[in-house]
């Protein structure tokens, strides 16, 4: 009797901008990288509008476009309306290709198929996915300037070859520097946008916001908390959730569960001790975010 053929281990899931790494990305890629959000956004809103339309899954992706320009969202699409089309279930399609979903992103489809309240999850994702796209916008603002600065230099620098007469030898260099600022510059841009992106306040903002997201959409609190400190992408933070069981995170507080990991501020754990009191999580956790992470949601 033959063996039965290993199990494929399941792949991990897709990071954000803020963990995801591509390798030896161009700049026009690196750039493009910043937009997935935005892209996202887009896609979901679109999905949401044909649900409240009352249009079939298929027909409502079909009508969202082809994301040319975002080679992750266009798979997420294709993928989405190639599943969608065969009537497969939202939980079989995210199984089929984990990558091209956020933990969260998986988390609220599969809630929303299963509760019949996929309507509402879609707006809250592409709420979320509008505000991380304004926050990114800043931060590629941000980096325009040096970005512009490091291909000035590839012009400058060799200047000197073009006043003593060896043109082709400045043609050369020009071209040589060119080519590593396109060809290998992304890597720098992506690197220096999440050095950026993890300062504490923009850490804050991210977790503040997905918690708010998770709430929403009805997940229990445990999970609540694993798919924010994901979102938020800091391994202090997930470190310290990490310590506390998932029975004990389930049972507890949020502003307990969070307390004595160091990143979190006095303020904000004492806003969260009043929304655990009160219950009102939402309105709380979108304040904070707001406060963090400079009011992108809005």
């Amino acid at each position: 009797m033959s063996r039965p053929a290993p199990a494929t281990p399941r792949p991990p899931a897709q990071a954000s901008l803020w963990k995801r790494d591509l390798e030896f990305p161009t700049l026009a890629r690196a750039w493009n990288e910043f937009d997935v959000a935005r892209h996202k956004s887009e896609l979901y809103r679109m999905w949401y509008a044909g649900q409240h339309a009352g249009l079939p899954h298929h027909t409502a992706l079909l009508t969202a476009g082809d994301f040319k320009r975002s080679r992750p969202v266009q798979r997420l699409r294709s993928l989405l309306l190639a599943g969608t089309k065969r009537r497969v279930s939202l939980a079989s399609i995210i199984r089929a290709q984990p990558k091209l979903f956020l933990p969260f992103e998986a988390a609220l489809l599969e809630l929303g198929e299963e509760s019949g309240n996929l309507e509402e999850c879609l707006r809250l994702l592409a709420d979320y996915f509008a505000a991380e796209h304004r926050m990114i916008l800043w931060i590629k603002r941000k980096m325009s300037y040096p970005m512009f600065n490091l291909i000035a230099a590839t012009f400058i620098l060799p200047f000197p070859l073009l006043f003593f007469g060896h043109t082709g030898q400045y043609l050369l260099a020009v071209a040589g520097g060119l080519t590593l600022c396109f060809s290998l510059g992304g890597s720098l841009l992506l690197a220096a946008a999440r050095w950026y992106g993890r300062r504490t306040k923009f850490v804050l903002g991210r977790l503040c916001r997905a918690l708010a997201l998770g709430v929403e959409a009805g997940l229990s609190l445990d999970r609540v908390v694993d798919l924010a400190v994901k979102a938020a992408a800091s391994p202090r933070l997930a470190a310290h959730v990490a310590r506390i069981p998932r029975d004990v995170r389930g049972g507890q507080p949020l502003a307990k569960t969070l307390a004595g990991a160091g990143l979190v501020p006095q303020q904000m754990l004492a806003a969260l001790e009043v929304a655990d009191t009160t219950g009102n999580y939402s309105d709380t956790l979108k304040r904070l975010a707001d406060l963090y992470d400079g009011g992108y949601g809005r």
